[in-house]
């Protein structure tokens, strides 16, 4: 597993400006907004959807090229378990992960430092490993399209944006929704919500990629 987290982390340096974008781009957006907006919950909720997108890039638009490099086939050739290929790049895209959460929480803390803000960079945390996990796990199944779970944020334009609407509507469990109720009240219903279905996703999310690595279905994107 040791050499597929080096591959990652390879792979992350030669691309190092995308890598950098990915962080940079939704910390200052947040900035923005979070000094612009007339409360700390709504700017940070109104950056939400655009910061977990972006935490989801990276690692989406690095494992699109690794299929096109037929990378995977390469590490299934050389012995990899499914779950090491999976446990691999999960564990080399954290650390990216954590950095963006690192930041987004200096910048909130910085223009509110109270003990709701804290909660809500808790549960936003919550989300952006869900989103980026949702990604990683879910690549062997969309191999050239590992893009495609982030189109979910598409769901907003069903649900509205109304944070007391979307609490009682079924895309209330989807992830760039959960994101937007941050502005609304953090009660105790909510938190359960956001963890219960972070966990349960993201257990559906493995079992699919593992048992598509496992059953070895379609693992050649394209012909020679």
């Amino acid at each position: 597993m040791n050499n597929i987290i080096r591959t990652q982390w390879l792979l992350v340096k030669k691309r190092a400006w995308i890598a950098m974008g990915c962080l940079t781009v939704p910390i200052f957006f947040l900035f923005i907004l979070l000094l612009t907006s007339e409360t700390a919950a709504e700017g940070f909720a109104n950056g939400s959807s655009v910061g977990l997108a972006f935490a989801s890039a990276l690692p989406a638009f690095l494992i699109t090229y690794q299929y096109d490099e037929r990378i995977q086939m390469y590490e299934i050739m050389a012995g990899f378990k499914p779950h090491q290929i999976i446990l691999g790049r999960t564990v080399a895209y954290l650390p990216f992960t954590l950095l963006f959460l690192i930041g987004v929480s200096v910048v909130s803390l910085f223009f509110d430092n109270s003990a709701e803000t804290g909660l809500r960079l808790v549960l936003f945390g919550v989300m952006t490993l869900r989103a980026v996990l949702g990604i990683v796990f879910l690549s062997p199944l969309f191999k050239k399209i590992s893009f495609a779970p982030l189109f979910s944020i598409m769901l907003m334009m069903l649900g509205g944006t109304d944070p007391e609407t979307l609490s009682h509507s079924p895309l209330s469990v989807f992830v760039y929704e959960q994101g937007l109720l941050l502005a609304g009240k953090i009660n105790d219903g909510f938190i359960i919500k956001v963890i219960v279905s972070a966990v349960i996703s993201c257990a559906l999310y493995y079992c699919i990629g593992f048992v598509t690595l496992k059953r070895k279905i379609d693992l050649e994107p394209h012909r020679l």
